[in-house]
């Protein structure tokens, strides 16, 4: 269930940020999905958010953000 639905709203919203955003920025989306899929199951399966769960998604995050600000700057 959580495959296909989970798969198949990824794959719409990062075609999506293809034709909206940067490339850049798009591709990163793929490094947040994990985390994404990790808080839909808690929500709506009720699976447990464990500790190592939650720091692990917030490396993952913390390393997109840097990877996406430090792009930004580059710019500037």
């Amino acid at each position: 269930y959580l495959v296909v639905f989970g798969s198949l709203v990824a794959f719409t919203a990062y075609l999506y940020l293809l034709k909206n955003v940067r490339a850049a920025l798009a591709t990163s989306y793929a490094y947040v999905n994990p985390p994404v899929a990790v808080l839909l199951g808690a929500l709506f399966l009720g699976e447990q958010v464990h500790p190592g769960d939650v720091v692990a998604m917030a490396v993952i995050l913390s390393g997109v953000a840097m990877i996406t600000l430090g792009k930004l700057r580059r710019r500037e």
